[in-house]
Parts: structure tokens; C-alpha cells; sequence
């Protein structure tokens, strides 16, 4: 199970970085398809922050197809979390995500070109492992 903990003094809201937290451990596979989650009271005891945080976050996560809440049982991640998109849906996925990244980078003021120095160098590693 993944470690929820937020940055109280990042400017990314609340929801936003318990997404982030869920999609990156989907990502690396510290959270498992089937796996099932915090209740969202449990979480928003665990986090301190107001329930409806934690429901923005996981309503977010089932728009991406990424979570399924079952009346009942609990919230769990999808055992299918990415069924096949075309390329234009694709492209749109990874420019939005970039505007999103690239913004947040800004607010801290790391530049595009820092950015993009970072991806290389982690591209690099991934072919060396």
C-alpha cells in the first residue's frame, strides 16, 4: 500500500496531489489492479482534510477510468486502467498532461528547459537498467 501524505506547502490543491499520489503508485505498481483503497473517511482522518477532498479526488479517478466504487465494498483500482485509445486521444492525453506539468514546474520556477534536461536524463537511465 502506498504512503498518502500531501505537501501542505505546495500550491497543487489537495485533490489534485492525492490523484497524483494514486496515478503514480498505478504507475510504479506500489498500488495493484484490485487493490482496494482508503475508504474516503479514512483517509480524510488520515490526511486532515475535509471529506469532500478526498471525494473530488477518487470522482476524478473513476472519469479516468483509473478507480471503480462498488456500493458497499469499497473503492478499488481497475484491473484494466488504460483499454486502447487512438493516437489523436493519445496526443491529447500526453499534451495535457505536459501543460499540467510544465505549469506546476513554473509555479516553482523550474524552466521547460530544466524539464526537458531532467526527461532526457531519465530516458537514458531506463535504457541503461
Amino acid at each position: 500500500m502506498v504512503d498518502f501524505k500531501l505537501d501542505r506547502q505546495s500550491y497543487v490543491p489537495f485533490y489534485r496531489q492525492i490523484v497524483d499520489i494514486i496515478l503514480s503508485g498505478v504507475a510504479a505498481g506500489t498500488i495493484l489492479p484490485g487493490e482496494r483503497l482508503p475508504t474516503i473517511r479514512d483517509l480524510a482522518v488520515k490526511l486532515e482534510v475535509n471529506p469532500n477532498t478526498v471525494v473530488k479526488a477518487y470522482s476524478q479517478l473513476q472519469l479516468l477510468g483509473v478507480l471503480d466504487t462498488q456500493q458497499g465494498s469499497g473503492v478499488f483500482v481497475r484491473s484494466q486502467t488504460n483499454p486502447s485509445i487512438s493516437e489523436e486521444e493519445k496526443q491529447r492525453a500526453v499534451e495535457a498532461l505536459c501543460r499540467d506539468f510544465v505549469g506546476r514546474a513554473q509555479l516553482q520556477h523550474i524552466g521547460i528547459d530544466e524539464i526537458i534536461a531532467a526527461l532526457q536524463r531519465m530516458k537514458q537511465e531506463s535504457r541503461e537498467q
